[in-house]
């Protein structure tokens, strides 16, 4: 691409998945999310049954 008379290489970083990889993503940061919110729902029933 040329800019102002001069060349420069422009670089996607981003990635691109296909849709199925972009299913396993969602899904792994589904079950990350699950994760997270079973382990302080846990606690605070713990807190909650204590109290």
């Amino acid at each position: 691409m040329t800019f102002q008379g001069r060349e420069i290489t422009l670089e996607n970083l981003s990635p691109v998945f296909t849709p199925e990889q972009e299913a396993v993503k969602r899904r792994e940061l589904e079950q990350q999310l699950y994760e997270v919110f079973r382990k302080y729902a846990d606690k605070r029933q713990k807190e909650e049954a204590g109290a």
